[in-house]
């Protein structure tokens, strides 16, 4: 498997500010049946920081949905991170499974790299 460049095609939707309200925004445009998880989740965070006194739930939080939006903006992307997903979860071939891995990671980079 290799990496591949990011979309020629360019994103379907501006990478948003890194808060909970405007990721939601973009959540909400990219798959709006991602919503109730960003929700539940987000409530969950807040619960676990208030409970523990610490805001590590909250950044966590923050982090992984500007991941998701970061990789959902890009239709082939998302795509293609799917499919990773797919073989790392469900092959039984442990090298199909691990270059999977390593180019969910690369995708993820590339992600972070370009978002800034």
């Amino acid at each position: 498997m290799t990496t591949a460049p990011l979309d020629p095609a360019g994103p379907t939707v501006p990478m948003p500010d890194k808060t909970p309200a405007a990721l939601r925004i973009a959540v909400a445009q990219l798959d709006p049946s991602a919503v109730a998880a960003f929700d539940q989740q987000w409530n969950d965070a807040i619960r676990q920081a208030r409970d523990e006194y610490t805001l590590t739930p909250p950044r966590a939080f923050v982090e992984h949905w500007w991941s998701w939006v970061g990789i959902a903006r890009f239709p082939e992307r998302l795509a293609r991170f799917r499919e990773c997903q797919r073989i790392v979860s469900e092959s039984d071939d442990r090298a199909a499974r691990r270059a999977a891995a390593a180019e969910l990671a690369a995708l993820l980079a590339q992600t972070e790299a370009a978002a800034g």
